[in-house]
């Protein structure tokens, strides 16, 4: 059996482990991700689909504050379409004439609409709140000639009076709800479509819009009887299911007609009516960031990945922009949403999720409610997906803040019901606590919440709420929750700084000036251009930490060594006294496609085992201090991980979850560990509970052969648990379950996307004793061993795991949430990057046996031991040990490493 040898004396000999702080490989940025409902997985490169929608706003429902923000928000070059309305309150003047005070609204919500252009074209529908007059409606029934004749009136206003294109006509609005002012049927609708298609030239190329229903699941009914005279389908989300909300864009779609929706309250709604066939989609009421950008990427961007979960009306979808930039974003129904929580994957490489990384993967919740209109918080988000050579220093999390302006130097404060700038002294009143925005703040949760420390209920808020330019941010104190114009986000520009835009507006936190005097105006703007930049750029820094602009030095002497998974970097030390850290930067050797893999590392080194065996990688490390200043880059330097066959990891669970070979692929856990006596290899083995599984590196399983070999002692035989599945969600796997539930028997799967490959056993595995249990996944055949002797195979098996380039890795658990977790012990777990043979997996389950393997001859001297965590041992312990020497005569003496099998 081929293995590899451990070479980290360097490393422990330049004092470079910490006996408190974890490893420094891929593996330190591995958190145990949660169960959830839907995996939307992505590849940022990969190829999309593009969607050309036309997005609007609405003033049938009049309220200028929604139209400003929606302007501020999508950019009005994204505004495609407005919706007004016709009134039925008065008689028309000689049966053709508007009356004035109809006039005087209509006048009214076609001005507004110059705050985006004065072209834009218009779709008019009913206002029903305003009421009707028996000119229109007697004994609920719609007066369908008069009500034609008042559409054309309405038309013909705006025609003479602006500039503003009719393009479209609703006859009736939510026709299965407003029955009563309305007087609407759809035999009625039928009529009122007709008249004005036959009767009134002006609206021949008018398109003519069919009932736009409340309930979703009316739709299809209140359409299909008008088809030869509808020329758009309708519908609003405010109740229905989901299935019938997507069949009734493929349906309209498919009969050759615009799939429209002149009313979304949620960008969940926009994105799964983009997927079915809606073209069309105007913003009844308009809450913010989420909403305006997903307008401009879906115009000018590819949709990377979409998923649904049709039973809770929640949906998700990643977007990448033309100009690069990619977003996550997350929907539900307003009024129908159940608790859903969404997986975003990143299959091709680490990301951050607004600043959470470098990870593959994470985890965001999106609230419901208990019933129809029970609880709901109209819930949605949208999340930066970034990479890259310049990457947020850290993520904010919950914490006290001090908020630095670039262009003064000068920090954001409270005084007397204003906000200003001074130079930081370390008052409170300069202090605030930044924290996300809570789950249950209802519409979007893009955005954080910022408050006073010196009193919480103090927080920045706009002046008056407005939405214009140049307007002063104030201290505005009083109880509840954060108001929409106290909530920011933040948009990473680079070196550390921050743009922080607010909500309501979408508008800048901007210096007044460059005066580093104290008192110093704050207030929002539109973006600057690049000369006055700085006055809009902010770091967030913990409150004790001092403010500078020196950068490090650049760090030297950079050199890597290629192990078999893995590129193990070691560099110079810095020596700054405010030094935070360290970044390290890794391309495709020559791709020039660099990205940040590791940041704020307190030490100098770090092991990537998160790479593919055989590729040639560059790799560049800077220096960063606490304030945020980053050094030059260092010289570059390139390895290769060789891949050669090796066990590329060991898990022997002896009080710890490091990996025992140089790739320090180490584990992390949900739950606490369990380590028990009862074991087959050391001194300990791992429990696995319902609580308790295990999240291995993402790359542990990206060769083309594979072995997984380990120890198993199962104690609860039902179907489907895992004793690992490695994946890319339930499309994409690779597992073992000691029993399934189709034959009974333990069973090897595989899939990538289409049927699955499996290898089934003769019977399930025995409950209540150790076992040891190995897949072995060679080229011809793949083989399942039990205690070293084939239990079953197959040469049919023809997928690889390179083939899935797995992400998702669990010991313990399924890809799918109904499986329950497995029920048992695991031990001395290995991963060989080769197809192991009968007799190597019989070594493997021998080698349980003390012995000892040496890379270095030891002598006579006193020696400590310590772990590879850095952390001192009283004694020698089952796997790797590093011996230090400590005596006077051993001064010079390298030091030992040394195995314990």
């Amino acid at each position: 059996m081929r293995q590899t040898t451990l070479l980290l004396a360097v490393l422990v000999s330049n004092g470079v482990f910490s006996q408190t702080e974890s490893r420094q490989s891929s593996s330190l940025y591995l958190r145990p991700a949660a169960k959830s409902d839907v995996i939307v997985g992505f590849d940022v490169k990969g190829e999309g689909h593009r969607f050309e929608p036309t997005w609007g706003l609405d003033q049938a429902w009049y309220n200028v504050q929604n139209l400003s923000k929606g302007i501020n928000h999508m950019g009005a070059e994204n505004i495609g379409i407005g919706r007004s309305a016709f009134r039925f309150t008065e008689p028309l003047v000689n049966d053709s004439a508007l009356a004035n005070s109809i006039i005087t609204q209509l006048r009214s919500r076609t001005n507004v609409f110059n705050r985006v252009r004065q072209d834009l074209p218009l779709v008019l529908t009913a206002d029903q709140e305003a009421g009707s007059c028996d000119y229109f409606v007697v004994n609920k029934s719609a007066n369908t000639a008069h009500w034609a004749a008042m559409i054309n009136s309405h038309v013909h206003w705006i025609q003479q009076n602006s500039k503003h294109p009719v393009v479209g006509i609703s006859p009736f609005n939510e026709p299965d709800y407003w029955t009563e002012d309305e007087g609407a049927t759809v035999a009625k609708q039928v009529e009122v479509a007709k008249l004005l298609k036959e009767n009134y030239p002006r609206m021949a190329d008018i398109a003519i819009v069919g009932g736009n229903t409340l309930n979703d699941d009316k739709a299809w009914d209140w359409f299909r009887t008008g088809t030869s005279y509808y020329d758009w389908g309708n519908t609003h989300q405010l109740a229905g299911s989901f299935e019938n909300y997507a069949n009734f864009f493929r349906d309209v779609t498919a009969a050759g007609k615009v799939g429209y929706a002149d009313e979304m309250h949620n960008v969940g709604e926009a994105m799964v009516g983009l997927e079915y066939g809606m073209t069309v989609g105007i913003w009844w009421g308009f809450d913010s960031r989420a909403r305006g950008e997903f307008c401009d990427i879906t115009r000018h961007g590819e949709r990377l990945a979409y998923a649904e979960h049709r039973n809770n009306w929640t949906a998700a979808s990643v977007y990448r922009h033309d100009d690069g930039r990619v977003k996550a974003f997350i929907g539900s129904s307003e009024r129908q949403a159940a608790n859903t929580d969404f997986l975003l994957l990143s299959l091709d490489k680490d990301v951050y999720y607004d600043g959470y990384g470098p990870v593959h993967e994470m985890i965001t919740h999106m609230n419901g409610g208990t019933g129809y209109q029970k609880g709901q918080t109209n819930a949605e988000r949208v999340i930066d997906v970034t990479w890259g050579i310049d990457v947020p220093p850290v993520q904010i999390t919950e914490g006290v803040y001090k908020i630095v302006n670039k262009a003064t130097g000068n920090v954001v404060a409270a005084t007397s019901g204003n906000i200003c700038q001074f130079k930081y002294t370390g008052q409170t009143s300069q202090q605030w606590t930044i924290k996300p925005a809570t789950e249950r703040t209802g519409g979007d949760l893009s955005f954080y919440d910022i408050e006073l420390v010196s009193d919480p209920k103090t927080r920045m808020n706009i002046l008056n709420n407005s939405t214009s330019d140049n307007i002063n941010v104030i201290a505005y104190t009083h109880d509840g929750v954060p108001l929409s114009n106290e909530q920011w986000y933040l948009e990473y520009v680079g070196d550390g700084y921050y743009y922080m835009r607010n909500r309501e507006t979408a508008f800048y936190l901007t210096s007044f000036n460059t005066s580093t005097n104290n008192q110093v105006n704050v207030l929002q703007r539109k973006k600057l251009d690049d000369s006055q930049r700085d006055l809009q750029l902010w770091r967030i820094l913990p409150v004790g930490v001092a403010y500078d602009t020196d950068a490090p030095s650049q760090p030297q002497n950079l050199t890597a060594k290629a192990n078999a998974a893995s590129v193990q970097l070691t560099w110079d030390a810095n020596e700054e006294a405010d030094l935070g850290g360290y970044i390290v930067v890794r391309s495709v050797a020559g791709a020039d496609d660099w990205n940040t893999i590791a940041r704020m590392l307190p030490h100098n080194y770090f092991v990537d085992n998160n790479c593919q065996q055989g590729v040639a990688y560059d790799y560049m490390v800077k220096a960063i201090d606490q304030s945020h200043n980053q050094s030059d880059l260092s010289a570059s330097v390139t390895a290769t991980p060789t891949g050669e066959p090796s066990m590329i990891a060991r898990w022997c669970f002896d009080d710890n979850m490091q990996d025992a070979t140089d790739n320090m692929m180490d584990v992390v856990t949900s739950g606490t560990p369990l380590y028990m006596v009862d074991s087959k290899q050391g001194e300990k083995s791992l429990r696995l509970n319902n609580a308790t599984t295990l999240q291995l590196p993402y790359s542990v399983a990206n060769s083309d052969e594979l072995t997984i070999a380990m120890w198993v002692k199962w104690s609860s035989a039902s179907n489907w648990q895992r004793i690992f599945d490695f994946g890319n969600g339930t499309e994409q796997y690779l597992f073992l379950t000691p029993q399934n539930s189709y034959t009974g028997v333990m069973r090897f799967a595989i899939k990538n996307g289409g049927d699955e490959q499996v290898v089934d056993c003769p019977s399930k595995l025995p409950t209540s004793q150790w076992k040891h249990v190995a897949v072995s996944i060679a080229a011809d055949k793949t083989t399942i061993f039990i205690d070293g002797e084939e239990a079953a195979s197959s040469p049919n098996v023809t997928i690889r795991p390179s083939d899935i380039r797995p992400v998702l890795n669990y010991l313990g658990r399924s890809q799918f949430v109904a499986d329950p977790n497995f029920l048992g012990y695991l031990d001395d777990v290995r991963i060989y990057n080769y197809a192991l043979g009968a007799a190597d997996v019989k070594e493997v389950m021998g080698d349980t046996a003390s012995g000892l393997e040496q890379t270095e001859a030891t002598d006579d001297h006193k020696s400590e031991v310590y772990g590879l965590d850095g952390r001192r041992r009283a004694a020698a312990q089952r796997g790797v040990n590093i011996l230090r020497p400590t005596d006077a005569r051993s001064q010079g003496k390298k030091v030992t490493k040394v195995i314990i099998k």
